[in-house]
């Protein structure tokens, strides 16, 4: 090779060499690139990031965790130990649990606790991952934190609502039963147990509920029909009531109306099926009274219209001539009576001449005297005249005596004596 030859391939080597570090210098420029770009995403996160050597000292925190912990920017990282940040709970479910799960499994996550610069327990989900060499040795743990406090706050609200709903629930008289979209029983409040004699029975299906909660036809054995049930017609999308199905206790039976409707999500379909019930025998029994209570009335009341018809008879006797005998003490009610039916047989019979005859009358006082002068007024206005008959001596002083106005009306001794009055007057026209 000339002498020539040899520095050329030397400074040929040395370009090839140059080129070689240029690159090297080019991805490391690259690499520090993206070191930088996670470095500022990882101190710009939100949630904390830390990692500690396999001693547990801490080594780096992002700038979210120095915030929380209140540590300044320039504090030694290795003078932080992990059991510092945390309660002591926390600390010892991180030590005890969490590390050597990270260490057998590569990863660890649940939900712990750290300090914050005011030393405040902050509830925070946990991630920890464990990483380690070639030989399998674990060098360090890294592990990201996300404060969980509101999302706690709404959980504790949610659980807190739905204790109420239930607490609710449990205070209402009527009974609330709910089953999943395959029948098993989901939800049962106080009074439904109460009244169903059980509580919920996961086992239990649509097809058994007659069976398993001992649910009859009202007044029979017979068991209560599955495909009736306002909750399995709930289940099929229908609203529903019934009041003719008894459960049997073992305090006896008792009669429940039950009102069934879906439960819907906000996409329309059907996740629960829910009655409402309650005991009604007490009520279906008081109905019962009241109908025989009315229905003794309806007869008490017939009766009475028919004594009324019989105290009072009024019978015509001749073409435009009807006659009603009195028998019997007179009060302010039949006083009413008598003047009802007078006028009503004057009018139905078209009668000129009306006999009142008060044989069977055995006291006439003021108010029996001013109830016959009234009746006889009535009958004027309706152009008849009233014949009182069946006056004995005694009663005629004591009309007299009490100044009963008698000019409204004909007075005879008997009935005989106005029936041939009033004869004699009806030829006469």
């Amino acid at each position: 090779m000339s002498s020539i030859e040899e520095p050329t391939a030397e400074i040929e080597r040395l370009r090839r060499r140059v080129a070689e570090l240029e690159m090297i210098l080019e991805q490391r420029r690259q690499d520090d690139e993206a070191i930088e770009r996670l470095r500022a995403i990882i101190e710009n996160t939100p949630d904390v990031i830390s990692t500690a050597d396999a001693e547990g000292r801490v080594v780096y925190t992002n700038q979210a965790g120095r915030q929380l912990f209140g540590t300044p920017d320039d504090t030694p990282r290795s003078d932080h130990r992990i059991p510092q940040f945390h309660p002591d709970w926390a600390a010892d479910l991180i030590l005890n649990e969490a590390l050597p799960h990270a260490a057998r499994e590569g990863r660890w996550s649940g939900e712990t606790a750290v300090f914050d610069a005011q030393g405040r327990e902050i509830p925070v989900a946990q991630v920890i991952i464990a990483h380690k060499n070639a030989s399998g040795e674990v060098t360090h743990f890294s592990t990201v934190l996300r404060d969980i406090s509101e999302s706690k706050r709404v959980e504790a609200t949610l659980r807190e609502s739905e204790q109420r709903l239930l607490r609710f629930l449990d205070a209402l008289p009527v009974g609330v039963f709910v089953v999943e979209p395959d029948g098993r029983p989901f939800y049962a409040n106080r009074s439904a147990i109460e009244l169903l004699g059980k509580g919920i029975m996961p086992e239990a299906t649509t097809d058994q509920l007659a069976e398993i909660y001992r649910a009859f036809v009202a007044g029979t054995d017979q068991p209560y029909p599955t495909e009736r049930m306002p909750l399995v017609r709930a289940l099929h999308g229908e609203a529903s009531s019934v009041d003719d199905m008894e459960i049997e206790r073992p305090d006896g039976r008792v009669l429940i109306e039950i009102h069934g409707a879906p439960i819907r999500d906000v996409e329309g379909r059907i996740v629960y099926g829910m009655v409402a019930f309650t005991n009604i025998t007490m009520r279906r029994r008081a109905e019962e009274a009241i109908r025989e209570r009315a229905m003794q009335q309806q007869i008490i009341e017939a009766q009475q219209a028919a004594l009324r018809e019989l105290s009072t008879p009024l019978m015509p006797i001749a073409e435009g001539v009807v006659v009603m005998p009195i028998i019997g003490s007179i009060d302010s009610r039949r006083a009413q009576q008598i003047m009802e039916t007078l006028l009503e047989g004057i009018a139905a019979h078209s009668a000129d001449i009306a006999i009142l005859d008060i044989t069977g009358v055995r006291v006439v006082d003021t108010q029996v005297a001013g109830a016959l002068v009234r009746a006889a007024q009535a009958a004027r206005m309706l152009g008849a005249r009233v014949v009182l008959s069946g006056i004995s001596a005694e009663i005629a002083q004591t009309l007299v005596h009490i100044g009963a106005e008698m000019h409204e009306m004909i007075a005879l001794h008997s009935l005989q004596q106005g029936i041939a009055y009033a004869l004699e007057q009806r030829q006469a026209l």
